[in-house]
């Protein structure tokens, strides 16, 4: 192999990090193997400009990425699909009974006066007690309108689960970044202490030390990559696109914000959240369910007309000889047996009551939530204010210590120490700031 070709092969061992090495291939010399590797070369190339691409593609901010849940979201799309099959239920009540027709015809004939009778012809419409179908079209928007809420609640969730999913993420992302400019100050620590050991002011435990720790980041360096993706999964499932789609973060979160009065808070979500509103268009959908069986209870009439076939007589001529017959009738549908009317009026008496305790104990869940979420906030506030003054003075302290070391080559483990609590101080500050997102990602839950 010469030069050229073994250089290529370097290329593409290595990946795209070496490919500008390849312009040297370029001349009469290596004309014939440029043609040879012409396929490997674009290929190479095309991985360049993949890179390029790719490292200066924006990424995704969370509202993006919650605005596309919103829309492609596959929970949120079956709801608002059962919301507008609800309002198809409408018709199927607004209408009257069906008409009743009906035909008949005398086998053995009964002579009448006029002639005798040969075919019967009727038809009858029952009509319902005054009010009965705007009562009926009103239960069944009713029922259609809690899908409006559930809609509403369902959102709600799709929304918090995005924003813990990308924080989740975001952690993994910034961990990683913590993890990996720490690194290469501990490889400087582990060259100090390999110059004190040549010199034998320090023993060689402490390189052994430094680099126990240097190996243990890289493994969580490859733990974290392998944790990301199950933030991604989660947030690509709620958006209804494949669970390996790549999520690039385009996000810097500083310290929550503080939320509003948390009175405020307790009431707008009292009388605002979806699971509220469910509940309470739940008893709405029950007194109207005893307003109809109250009218349901009434009489109906039916009317109708009956005609009737009559042929002539052949042996006399009687005056208006086979005239039919038009009889006009009304009939009423009288409901005297009452247990089921009263049963049913019961049952839905007995609804609205549980679905008032329901509505009480889901406010007392959602105060709890409030409650814990402002806890979790101010938590969250005090752990950031202690943290930020504990890095200043640890890094004051790691200084010296580091001037100390750098002279006497003593007290090593202490100096790794410290300078793992800063790396759990900066790890642990991390966690609080995202603390103070996930506490005010529940408040957002609980309010449109």
């Amino acid at each position: 192999m010469g030069r050229a070709e073994a250089e290529v092969e370097e290329v593409l061992k290595n990946g795209i990090t070496k490919v500008l090495t390849l312009p040297r291939l370029w001349g009469k010399k290596n004309e014939t193997f440029l043609k040879r590797n012409n396929m490997k070369l674009k290929i190479i190339f095309y991985l360049l400009v993949f890179q390029l691409v790719q490292n200066h593609l924006p990424g995704q901010s969370l509202q993006e990425l919650q605005a596309l849940a919103l829309e492609y979201n596959f929970g949120i799309k079956s709801l608002k699909q059962e919301y507008a099959s609800s309002l198809e239920r409408i018709g199927q009540v607004s209408d009257l009974p069906d008409p009743e027709v009906n035909a008949g015809f005398f086998v053995l004939p009964p002579e009448t006066r006029l002639g005798p009778q040969r075919v019967v012809l009727g038809a009858s419409q029952m009509l319902p007690w005054k009010g009965t179908i705007p009562a009926r079209e009103a239960l069944v928007s009713s029922k259609a309108s809690e899908n409006l809420h559930r809609i509403d609640k369902e959102q709600l969730k799709v929304l918090y689960n995005v924003k813990v999913a990308y924080l989740k993420l975001y952690e993994l992302i910034k961990t990683k970044e913590i993890i990996k400019e720490k690194i290469p100050l501990y490889k400087t620590l582990e060259s100090l202490t390999l110059v004190k050991t040549e010199s034998g002011k320090a023993v060689l435990s402490d390189v052994l030390l430094v680099q126990l720790k240097i190996r243990e980041l890289e493994q969580q360096l490859k733990i974290i990559d392998n944790q990301k993706a199950k933030s991604m999964a989660a947030i690509n499932s709620t958006i209804g696109r494949p669970v390996n789609t790549e999520i690039r973060i385009d996000s810097s979160f500083l310290k929550a914000e503080p939320f509003a009065s948390k009175s405020a808070i307790t009431n707008s979500v009292s009388e605002n959240h979806p699971s509220i509103k469910l509940l309470q268009s739940q008893q709405e959908t029950a007194q109207r369910s005893i307003d109809l069986n109250v009218l349901n209870g009434k009489p109906s009439i039916g009317v109708g007309l009956d005609y009737i076939l009559v042929g002539k007589r052949d042996d006399l001529f009687p005056e208006n000889n086979g005239r039919d017959i038009l009889i006009p009738k009304v009939k009423m549908k009288i409901p005297l047996y009452r247990k089921k009317y009263t049963a049913k009026t019961q049952e839905e008496q007995l609804k609205i009551a549980a679905l008032e305790h329901k509505t009480a104990d889901v406010q007392l869940e959602f105060s709890a939530l409030i409650e814990q979420a402002f806890t979790d906030f101010e938590d969250a506030e005090l752990k950031i204010e202690l943290y930020e003054e504990q890095k200043k003075l640890l890094e004051s302290i790691i200084e010296i210590q580091t001037e100390k070391y750098s002279q006497s080559g003593n007290n090593f483990e202490e100096l790794l120490r410290l300078e793992n609590d800063l790396l759990a101080y900066d790890l642990k500050l991390l966690k609080a700031i995202v603390q103070s997102h996930l506490a005010q990602a529940r408040i957002e839950s609980l309010m449109l």
